[in-house]
């Protein structure tokens, strides 16, 4: 998301360090062919092509899991991004909170730190992604061991607007994380599985 210069800020090396508050829906759907043509169809257009994600979120304790928030190391390709996320809410159907992020060289090298500082991963997550822009929008196509969604971020009108040209009602859109998505499906299929990683079975 294009961000105001208030919210862009950059460390010594010149590095941007994104803050913005994060306003985004997820919704459900059946193939990420068939979504990939229906978001062409309404004019969105490509930003990065599929690639894959293996996300890390860590924990001190249970020191952020108590206060709501997320530390997540993403690894997407030759990038490694570290993310912050603080207590969400619910506003209209879609998660609002704080995210600070910043790109990193290094991420197994970050994790190491991260350890020495008391972290240690609490779930691992993968998928597959592609990420798509509709005006002010970022919409991204997430092909999971657990199923397919669409994500949007943006301001809540445009969103909204957005997803119901799509199809879906406010009584359709998903704020749950994966972390928590996750555990849903895991119980229903009676898994043993910690973390939500391809080759998963039921």
């Amino acid at each position: 998301m294009e961000l105001p210069l208030s919210q862009l800020w950059y460390n010594k090396r010149g590095r941007a360090l994104l803050a913005h508050r994060e306003i985004e829906i997820k919704l459900e759907v059946a193939s990420a062919s068939r979504a990939s043509g229906r978001l062409r169809a309404l004019g969105a257009t490509l930003q990065s092509r599929r690639r894959f994600e293996d996300n890390f979120l860590l924990d001190s304790g249970r020191r952020l899991r108590r206060r709501k928030a997320v530390l997540r190391v993403r690894e997407n390709g030759d990038r490694a991004i570290l993310t912050y996320k603080g207590k969400g809410t619910v506003v209209r159907g879609a998660k609002v909170r704080s995210e600070i992020e910043t790109e990193v060289s290094d991420s197994r090298a970050l994790i190491a730190i991260l350890k020495r500082l008391g972290f240690t991963k609490r779930f691992r997550y993968q998928k597959y992604r592609t990420t798509f822009r509709h005006n002010a929008l970022v919409i991204t196509l997430d092909e999971t061991p657990i199923g397919t969604y669409l994500e949007i971020e943006g301001a809540h009108a445009p969103l909204q607007r957005f997803a119901g040209r799509l199809g879906y009602n406010r009584g359709q859109f998903i704020s749950k994380t994966y972390h928590e998505l996750f555990l849903l499906y895991r119980r229903a299929n009676h898994l043993r599985a910690r973390d939500m990683v391809f080759g998963i079975k039921t």
